[in-house]
Formats: structure tokens, sequence, C-alpha cells
């Protein structure tokens, strides 16, 4: 599969980590930190790639400033995931997004792929993965919902958009959709990887 042009990735990478006590981005994962495991797969499916930051970003830029990446601080980071939402779309000027997480290491490639292949199918749909029973993120967003995505706010990510627009979803195997949040995750990640 070739590279979209028309689409970016937002990658979200802003959050503070507290449950966890230490930068979830920086977490080494077979010798390379998760923040650059989800730049290296949001490479492959485009050279659009946006990364948010936010919390200790001097140290996660470092990390990153090498890749050919556009890099975008959240001043407000602390204000939850909606705002990072938010300031990361404004930012977006191509017809479409999908949005990842920087903690979801384990997502095979394919997934994505196939998120953008349904997404290519149904132009105008909400294209989400599923897992644990809900939709959720990795997510495509065609433009038309950007206008509503610029307004989410605090911790309340797109969820709310999935329960107006009915998306259409791909499965993710609950093994797979494993994220960072504490250290007991952390232990659960690295016994599946």
């Amino acid at each position: 599969m070739g590279k979209s042009i028309n689409l970016a990735v937002l990658i979200l990478a802003a959050g503070t980590s507290s449950r966890l006590g230490e930068p979830k981005q920086l977490l080494n994962l077979k010798g390379k930190s998760l923040i650059n495991i989800a730049i290296e797969k949001a490479l492959e499916l485009t050279s659009n790639v946006t990364v948010v930051l936010g919390h200790k970003n001097d140290e996660v830029k470092k990390e990153i400033e090498n890749k050919n990446i556009n890099i975008i601080i959240n001043p407000n980071y602390e204000d939850g995931m909606g705002n990072t939402i938010a300031f990361g779309v404004s930012n977006i000027k191509e017809e479409k997004v999908l949005i990842m997480l920087c903690d979801q290491p384990l997502i095979p490639i394919e997934h994505y792929e196939n998120l953008i292949k349904l997404s290519n199918e149904n132009k105008d749909k909400i294209i989400c993965s599923q897992y644990k029973n809900q939709h959720a993120v990795p997510t495509i967003f065609p433009k038309k919902y950007f206008e509503e995505l610029k307004k989410l706010k605090g911790n309340k990510g797109a969820k709310q958009l999935f329960l107006k627009y009915e998306p259409i979803s791909i499965v993710l195997a609950d093994n797979y959709s494993i994220d960072v949040d504490t250290k007991e995750d952390w232990q659960e990640l690295l016994k599946n990887s």
C-alpha cells in the first residue's frame, strides 16, 4: 500500500503520565522509545505526520527532533486529551486525520492500513478501532468533523462524536490495544510484546 497523500497522522503525546510516574513517551520497548515506535508507523502511512507534545516536551523533543515530522507543543496540555485533540486538529490541513496515541505500540501496521482502506471507501464516515467492546482510537476523521474536534475540551476525547455519528469500526484484538497508563499496564505490555 502506498503512502496516503490526503491523510495526516496526529500522534497525541502531550499527557503528563501522572499515574505512571515517568514520561511514557520515552519508555523503551525492544530498544526504541514508544514515541519513536509511533512515529515510524505513522511515516509508513503518510509523510504528513504531526506530533503534539506538552508535558516534559523538551526531553521528548530531543528524542524525535531528527525525524521528518511536525512537532507542535500544546501550551494547555494539562486541560486534557480533548484540548490536545482540538489543538492538534487546528494544525492539520489535509483532507482527513488519523489520530493515534503514542502509548499503544503493539498495534500492527496492518490495522492502520485497514483503517485507511476503509476510509478511502467511505469518504464521509468516521473510521475507528473497536476493542474492549467500545469505539476508540486509532480513528480517522474526515475534514467535515474537524470543526467539532476543534471544540473538544477537558478530558473528553472524541467519544461524543462516536455516539453522535455512528462510525464504522474495525475490531482490534484486546492484547494489541494495551495502552500504558500505569506500571501494571507496562508490565502487561512487556508480557504481550
